[in-house]
């Protein structure tokens, strides 16, 4: 059992890391140009692009997206570092468990929204003011964020259950976080 989720943890992390590479080496950098020039055409031309606003939204809602899985992964998320790190291993181990079950029951209801979004939208064939994207591919994206981060969340309860959490914290020695 520990190699099957081993694999699936390995599968996972290629995909997120692919996704979040993708967000920050080529997305974020054609946002900044695409800003950078329409500021210029605005003030010294008096002509800025008229979509300019519209692709910031989307690229930036494609960053979150490509984002959220891999800073879970990584244990990017927010807590009280120098209370968590005293605690003793059985508590940490449990509130991992803990976390993974209710970050993973929550983006759970955001698919069920997203995927409620995704259907409205593709009938009615909403698409967007300036640049006529299809408006149901931002609620796709999201359902393949939370898919992914589900199935992190998953692999990750199953494998702290079983002993072997496929995604370990690397352990911190509290002198490093005094100043």
């Amino acid at each position: 059992m520990h190699r099957t989720i081993d694999v699936l943890a390995q599968i996972l992390t290629v995909i997120m890391q692919i996704f979040d590479k993708l967000g920050a080496w080529i997305v974020l950098p054609a946002i900044g140009l695409v800003m950078i020039t329409d500021v210029i055409l605005r003030y010294a031309f008096n002509s800025p692009f008229i979509w300019s606003l519209e692709f910031g939204q989307w690229m930036l809602l494609f960053i979150f997206v490509a984002a959220v899985p891999e800073c879970t992964r990584r244990h990017g998320h927010i807590r009280m570092e120098l209370l968590y790190v005293v605690m003793p291993r059985w508590f940490r181990t449990f509130v991992a468990f803990l976390y993974a079950l209710i970050a993973g029951g929550i983006f759970w209801l955001v698919m069920q929204v997203e995927l409620e979004e995704l259907a409205f939208s593709y009938r009615l064939s909403r698409i967007t003011e300036y640049l006529e994207l299809p408006v149901w591919a931002h609620h796709a994206g999201a359902v393949a964020m939370c898919i992914l981060v589900i199935a992190f969340f998953t692999i990750r309860a199953i494998g702290i259950v079983a002993g072997h959490d496929p995604y370990p914290e690397v352990e911190r020695d509290v002198t490093e976080l005094e100043d």
